[in-house]
């Protein structure tokens, strides 16, 4: 073998192929002085053979030879050799310790714009209707961005907003603990969310605005999303501004999904009370976009800052301004022991409004030696709301009117540092002062009977003022040797409130012995010392709590000459465990015990008007509940294959000293009253999902069921009955991306609801059914079209509701640097305009029929920035 110069070629492949023997069945590689020798089989026979010569670099030479021993010389020309293209796909889903790493681009499709878009369709990764994002059935316990914790627990900011062409991957950290300083000593069951984006300097966001129309009634639409984002080594800010009067519900994005680090489920919340309020429609399960009758804007600013090293500062302030228009007609059934049930049917349009400003200051030092963490939080909220209900039964018209104003300051600190080796000591404290001075008027005046012996009169008005100030303090220790860590740790809270209400029923007195006012002072303290031990192998992980607290109520309203005293000591033991079954199983189970003390809101002494159809006198010992839960589960997960699976129960038995009597008259006005007796309510749960990525189809499949039964004891209209509840969900969802024309879309829920009251009428059984489907086609180029179906179907007593939606889209995305879509969506073709819901509860089955927004047109402009 020797090229052109005569000169030795050594790595030549020479081929051997006869008529009877298939290609190949004989070769041999030339040595390093060009020679070979090729041995062909003897049988089956064949008087000639092909030979074939190749190399990289090289043509390819054939010589055909008659089949007998014989010298060959072969002289190799060079040529370049034109290699087939190959493509390397990597997996879906990787795993590398206790990190999964999805591969944005093996899940998204053309159609996606942002990343909770592509989230959707990860097995094992849930999002739910208000941004929330479950791993396995849990909610994630952080969301990062590149590492950074930017919006803490307001994600949806990002992940509603930031393009899913800036991320490369979506990486899911289990048994994440966001305290770097406990990493080897705390691990929490949660996972965290790590959004890894393509560059170390990501300058992205997006721009839209956009116009149109609704025919019938003649309206004009807007709506504008203006979000900058800036990503790098140094600091992180996500801007953005958004308005709209299309029914999208912006203000969804604000809402905390997440705890703080370090905090514990509350002892007492700085969340704004509902004391007061207009009567609701509540919110049907269907798209926001279909029911909302909105005005809305949103600003919001969100920076972080890293100062040095090893500190970083933290800014994210808002603003909402939200109006909303409600509209619709509710039909309540009471269902009572020995007696018809009692039916309500009422017209109702209610005027909502929001205004909301928040602001977060964080103060972050977050390395293994040392943790510091201070945040300083403002909520100040001005809501008013007014209602219009007319009942067809009496066939009256009541007029309603809230203002509920809300301010609160909080401040949140926690320590963690080593003070030797495997000692750890840790420190929180939480101090925050809320005031909600709330009002609510009613025409005309309702519960006569109650309140003014039955003389009609004109209108009701309760005022109250609900103010706290609220402070949690605790110091930790924790140690660790080999497999095991100990820990303990001491703390107190003091609660301090007061409660003062007043409600007018003038010009008509009101009725003797009806207490109208309320003048409560609350003071609650909380001592307690909370030892703790774990274990934790590469198969084990479980942890026992055992804390002990004493607790020291106090409720004084010396007008009414009412209160009282409580002082007691509980133990609330938890133990919770998670053993690993081989590389692809877990099963995980707990156990607890815990107690749970009313607040203020449920111990009023004097009347206190909720809404016009609630009249509430809380005349009892402080509530008190006694709660054991028990859970067990089942979880594979085998990213290879991108397959997930869990299975889950639990059982919790709660024992309570308040038993209700809800007395339902005839206009179907409820009136509460909280006794001094015990009550058990036992409730079941269970459920699973699966979930699977068939990558070379690129298409997700996930199916979850649920199922939950609870009985509780109930007083209606003086009659004691035993109430039941069951409740069953199954929810299919799939999308397709395998086709270079387009992707598919399909999402099927059916609900089954019934309520019992033993010794009274049996509730029909409520069906409901949501299916969703869509298909997006890519005809030609940047052009995209999509067209998008619901079905929403419900069963019950009355009769039977169906509504379908339609939507279509069309977009054109420009041959432009920066991607720029030109969009126009037509909404509801069908133009439905009505859907009704049932809700069951322990002894009621409402039905509301929510009007819907009309048939509309948007045209929009989309920028990726």
């Amino acid at each position: 073998m020797r090229n052109p110069a005569g000169q030795p070629l050594e790595g030549i492949i020479v081929e051997a192929e006869t008529k009877t023997q298939p290609p190949a069945s004989a070769f041999v590689i030339s040595g390093p002085d060009g020679r070979f020798t090729l041995t062909l089989p003897t049988a089956p026979a064949s008087d000639s053979l092909l030979l074939a010569a190749r190399a990289l670099g090289y043509a390819v030479q054939l010589r055909r030879l008659a089949n007998r021993s014989q010298p060959v010389e072969l002289k190799m020309r060079e040529e370049a050799t034109k290699l087939k293209e190959v493509v390397v796909q990597g997996a879906p889903i990787t795993r590398q310790g206790d990190t999964l790493s999805y591969q944005v681009g093996a899940f998204a499709n053309k159609r996606d714009r942002v990343i909770s878009d592509v989230l959707k369709k990860m097995p094992g990764i849930e999002v739910a209707s208000d941004g929330q994002i479950s791993y396995e059935g849990r909610p994630i316990s952080k969301f990062y961005i590149n590492g950074q914790d930017l919006l803490e627990s307001r994600y949806t900011l990002a992940s509603d907003n930031l393009p899913a062409d800036a991320v490369q991957q979506v990486q899911v950290l289990e048994n994440h603990q966001p305290v770097r300083a406990l990493d080897k000593l705390v691990h929490p069951d949660n996972a965290a969310l790590n959004i890894k984006l393509k560059n170390k300097v990501t300058a992205t966001g997006q721009a839209r605005l956009g116009a149109g129309l609704v025919p019938s009634p003649p309206g004009a639409l807007w709506n504008a999303n203006v979000s900058p984002m800036l990503f790098t080594k140094k600091q992180q800010l996500i801007d953005t501004y958004q308005g709209n009067n299309t029914g999208q519900d912006v203000a969804a994005e604000l809402k905390p999904l997440t705890l703080a680090d370090l905090q514990q489920q509350a002892e007492s919340s700085n969340q704004k009370p509902d004391l007061t309020h207009i009567r609701g429609l509540g919110q049907p399960p269907v798209a926001a976009s279909r029911y909302l009758f909105n005005r809305v804007h949103l600003l919001s600013a969100n920076h972080l800052v890293t100062l040095s090293k090893d500190n970083q500062l933290r800014v994210n302030a808002s603003y909402l301004h939200d109006t909303q228009t409600q509209r619709g007609t509710a039909q309540t059934f009471y269902y009572l022991p020995g007696q018809p049930p009692v039916t309500l049917t009422e017209e109702t349009r209610n005027q909502l409004s929001f205004n909301t400003l928040q602001t977060d200051l964080a103060f972050v030092k977050n390395v293994k030696d040392y943790y510091l963490k201070n945040t300083l939080s403002l909520d100040g909220r001005w809501d008013a709301q007014t209602g219009d209900v007319y009942r067809a039964e009496s066939q009256t018209r009541i007029a309603q009117t809230a203002r509920n104003p809300f301010f609160a300051a909080t401040n949140r600190l926690g320590l963690v540092r080593p003070i030797s080796r495997g000692r750890i000591v840790q420190a929180t404290s939480l101090v925050f002062y809320t005031n909600s001075p709330q009002r609510l008027a009613v025409r005309p005046g309702p519960f006569a009977g109650a309140l003014t012996g039955g003389a009609a009169y004109d209108s009701a008005r309760q005022q109250v003022r609900l103010g706290s100030f609220f402070t949690s303090n605790s110091l930790g220790l924790t140690a660790s040797r080999g497999p095991w860590a100990y820990s303990g740790t001491v703390g107190f809270s003091q609660e301090i409130q007061r409660l003062a209400s007043a409600l007018d029923t003038a010009p008509e007195p009101a009725a003797p012995g009806a207490p109208l006012r309320n003048d409560l002072r609350w003071n609650r303290g909380r001592y307690y010392a909370q030892p703790a031990l774990s274990y934790k192998t590469d198969s084990w992980n479980a942890s026992l709590e055992v804390p002990v607290s004493y607790y020291a109520f106090t409720a004084a309203d010396a007008p009414l000459g009412a209160g009282q005293r409580l002082r007691v000591a509980v133990a609330e033991p938890r133990l919770s465990g998670r053993h690993d079954l081989g590389a692809l199983w877990y099963a995980a189970a707990g156990a607890g015990l815990s107690n749970r003390f009313g607040d203020i809101s449920q111990l009023n002494y004097a009347y206190l008007l909720r809404d016009y159809r609630t009249l509430q006198r809380n005349d009892a010992p402080l509530p008190r509940s006694v709660a054991q839960s028990y859970n067990a589960g089942l979880y594979f997960k085998n990213p290879l294959k991108s397959l997930f699976f869990n299975a889950s129960y639990s059982l919790t038995s709660t024992l309570s000293n308040r038993l209700y009597s809800s007395q339902v008259d005839a206009s179907g006005a409820l009136t509460t009253v909280a006794l001094d007796q015990d009550a058990r309510r036992l409730s079941h749960t269970v459920g699973s999902s699966v979930s699977k990525f068939v990558s070379p189809w690129k298409t997700n499949f996930s199916l979850n069921v649920s199922a939950s039964l609870s009985r509780q004891p109930q007083v209606l209209n003086g009659t004691l009955a035993q109430t039941t509840n069951h409740s069953g969900t199954a929810t299919f969802k799939t999308s397709v991306s395998a086709f270079d024309w387009g992707s598919l879309e399909y999402n099927a829920t059916l609900t089954a609801l019934r309520s019992t009251v033993d010794g009274g009428a049996a509730q029909p059984l409520a069906v409901l059914q949501d299916h969703h489907a869509a298909v997006s086609v890519f005809p030609v180029g940047r052009h995209q079209a999509s067209l998008a179906a619901d079905y929403y179907a419900s069963q019950g007593p009355g009769p039977a509701v169906r509504a379908i939606f339609a939507d279509l889209t069309y977009r054109y995305t420009l041959p432009t640097a920066r991607k720029i879509d030109l969009e126009a969506r037509w909404s509801n073709i069908f133009d439905t305009r009505q859907y009704q819901y049932s809700y069951v509860s322990q002894f009621l089955l409402a039905q509301t029929t929510y009007q819907l927004r009309p048939a509309q047109v948007l045209v929009s402009a989309r920028l990726s920035l």
